[in-house]
């Protein structure tokens, strides 16, 4: 792997991490029961033609939801 390539892939993940933290604290001031909660990825996943799997990026939203969920009641 090139230092290029590396430092770009640092840079996605730190994107990443800033965007959950940014999701959890949208969360924080609705209600824990709200469905709205709930990542909408059906709409997504339609549109989705990326080489990642509907399945696995199914499965990612499950845990996003989990720790943004978490992390806002948390926080709250």
């Amino acid at each position: 792997m090139t230092p290029a390539l590396k430092n770009q892939l640092r840079h996605l993940d730190w994107a990443i991490v800033q965007l959950l933290d940014e999701r959890a604290r949208l969360l924080a001031g609705t209600a824990p029961g709200d469905p709205a909660r709930a990542p909408s990825i059906d709409d997504l996943l339609r549109r989705h033609d990326g080489p990642c799997s509907p399945s696995d990026l199914r499965e990612v939203f499950a845990v996003i939801d989990r720790a943004t969920t978490t992390a806002a009641e948390v926080g709250s």
